[in-house]
C-alpha cells in the first residue's frame, strides 16, 4: 500500500512581479544602443585592424542602394552632406563634437562614397568609418 505525501502548496509572491519587470525594461533601454538608421541594412567592410569607438552624435550611411542617410534621415547628395555637416559642428572645437561616425555597404562603388567622404571633411568633420573585423 502507497501512502501519498501531502506537499504544502508553493506560494509565489507576485507582488513585486511588476515592479521587477518595470526595471528590467528600464535597465535593457538605459543598456541598449538605439540605432539612427532603423530600417537600412548595410554589411560594412572588414578588416583586421579595427578598434572600438563611441558612437558618434553624427552619422553618414549609404545602403547597398547608394542612399546618403545623415542622423537616419535621407540626406541626398554630398553637397547636402557637406551643408548639414558643417551645421551640426558649428562652434565645436573639441574632436569628440566634431566626430562624424560614416558606415557604408560594401559593394557601394568608391565613385558613390569618395564625394561623400570628401564633403564630411570638408565641413570639418572628423571621420570614423566603420567596419566588421574579421579577413580582408
Amino acid at each position: 500500500m502507497r501512502h501519498r505525501r501531502h506537499r504544502a502548496a508553493v506560494r509565489v509572491p507576485v507582488a513585486s512581479m511588476g515592479d521587477i519587470a518595470f526595471l528590467l525594461i528600464i535597465f535593457f533601454i538605459v543598456c541598449s544602443n538605439f540605432a539612427r538608421e532603423v530600417g537600412v541594412r548595410i554589411q560594412p567592410p572588414r578588416s583586421t585592424d579595427i578598434d572600438l569607438v563611441d558612437e558618434g552624435r553624427i552619422t553618414v550611411l549609404i545602403d547597398e542602394d547608394d542612399v546618403i542617410y545623415l542622423n537616419g534621415q535621407e540626406a541626398g547628395t554630398a553637397q547636402a552632406i557637406e551643408t548639414n555637416v558643417a551645421e551640426l559642428i558649428e562652434g565645436k572645437t573639441a574632436p569628440e563634437g566634431r566626430m562624424v561616425v560614416f558606415k557604408c555597404d560594401r559593394d557601394v562603388d568608391k565613385a558613390v562614397f569618395e564625394p561623400v567622404l570628401d564633403a564630411i571633411a570638408r565641413a570639418g568633420g572628423t571621420i570614423v568609418a566603420v567596419g566588421e573585423e574579421g579577413r580582408e
